[in-house]
């Protein structure tokens, strides 16, 4: 069973990837395919399941890698609101996640 706290470390994993993606890329060459593109193929898979607040909010926190306060803006909704929705996600992928491992 995969927790919360491992959803949410994955997660920034993630944000790091795609921060980083050209990097990421230009070693795969030289070095090989790191492990955290399984992470991210597993959670991109499961986000196509997602309703569309929920899937534009990963495309936006973690793929384009805006912050909360970032991403209310470009979204037009508040912080409170981004913060609340982003809790939802969480527990989107740990209910999805969950259910793929049972």
């Amino acid at each position: 069973m995969i927790t919360m706290d491992t959803i949410r470390s994955e997660l920034n994993d993630i944000k790091y990837y795609y921060a980083r993606r050209e990097q990421f890329d230009r070693a795969f060459d030289s070095v090989g395919k790191n492990e955290i593109l399984k992470t991210v193929e597993k959670y991109n898979r499961v986000i196509c399941l997602a309703g569309p607040k929920l899937y534009e909010l990963y495309v936006c926190l973690y793929i384009d890698c805006h912050t909360h306060v970032a991403t209310a803006e470009a979204l037009n909704y508040s912080e409170n609101y981004i913060y609340k929705t982003n809790k939802k996600l969480i527990e989107f992928f740990h209910r999805e996640l969950n259910k793929e491992a049972a």
